[in-house]
């Protein structure tokens, strides 16, 4: 039995990692809330007296500012997050002990999709610049692992109550009110739980290096609306393609679709379709209580 350490485990990624991986390891969650040790992770101090105490096998950064426009808006502070933990978890860890970086497909600046793993990286935002200069710390040791993923979508712990892109969207189908919704960034939803059995599977197989974990099928949020208004069995008629760029602080990829050949080869065959997943999560927002949203059939 391997003690891992998650940060970020208070967020939609680092539950999930905790929850699945405790099966069968010694898990230590780090994070602000709902997790078993609370501490600042922008304070390096702090990070290395996690490290001390929790003498982990295994240390995976999931923590993160994700937010394009605040990294935009406070390139300094989005670096405390998500740069200089992983600094010091890479100075700090014996050479023996593996870092696992949760990565991004926004190091990419989406013009000439799929990216395979080796491709050059051009983040065009502060938030893509920052999770590539963590790649490189990671990379520096000669057994780390970076997974890159897409937008993920999935259900939510109870104590959060209904959220996320596909609630989000259910909403804006159910509520009848005219509104706009964009047709021009193509974006992959990838499942929670598909990207913590890919880890898993990476770890189980000493993969170090770097891989991509994405859902096959891409769309952007005007079509994936609309597939949701189908799953809802209501028209969406009151919502309009966005066919323009919504101006915003960062820019993001047009369409950032991440190769996944690399993780097929190795094995891995786990890529659970966005319906399947929409279902699941719609049910949950029933059972949960939204009053906005009907179970689906």
């Amino acid at each position: 039995m391997s003690t891992i350490l998650v940060t970020g485990a208070s967020g939609f990624l680092g539950e999930a990692l905790v929850r699945r991986l405790a099966h069968a390891h010694r898990v230590v969650g780090a994070g602000f809330q709902h997790a078993r040790d609370a501490l600042d992770l922008r304070e390096p101090a702090q990070v290395r007296c996690l490290l001390d105490a929790a003498q982990p096998d295994v240390a995976i950064h999931a923590a993160a500012y994700r937010d394009p426009d605040f990294c935009e808006a406070h390139p300094e502070e989005a670096a405390r997050l998500n740069v200089e933990p992983v600094r010091a978890m890479a100075a700090a860890l014996p050479p023996a002990a593996r870092l696992v970086l949760v990565s991004t497909d926004y190091v990419f600046d989406g013009e000439a999709p799929p990216y395979r793993e080796d491709r050059e990286r051009r983040p065009a935002s502060v938030y893509g610049r920052t999770k590539a200069a963590a790649e490189d710390l990671a990379l520096a040791r000669a057994n780390s692992l970076v997974v890159r993923i897409p937008l993920l979508i999935g259900i939510e712990p109870a104590h959060r109550g209904p959220s996320g892109f596909v609630l989000q969207i259910a909403r804006q189908v159910l509520d009848g009110k005219p509104a706009e919704a964009d047709d021009v960034l193509v974006r992959f939803p990838t499942w929670t739980e598909d990207v913590v059995a890919a880890v898993e599977f990476l770890l189980e197989r000493s993969a170090a290096g770097v891989f991509h974990v994405s859902a096959p099928r891409g769309a952007t949020r005007y079509r994936w609306t609309l597939e949701v208004a189908r799953l809802l069995g209501r028209n969406a008629d009151h919502l309009v393609p966005l066919r323009a760029p919504v101006p915003r602080p960062a820019r993001r990829p047009v369409n950032s679709q991440l190769s996944t050949e690399k993780l097929r080869f190795a094995g891995f065959d786990r890529f659970t379709d966005f319906a399947a997943v929409a279902r699941q999560i719609l049910a949950r927002a029933s059972d949960l209580g939204d009053g906005a949203l009907q179970r689906i059939p």
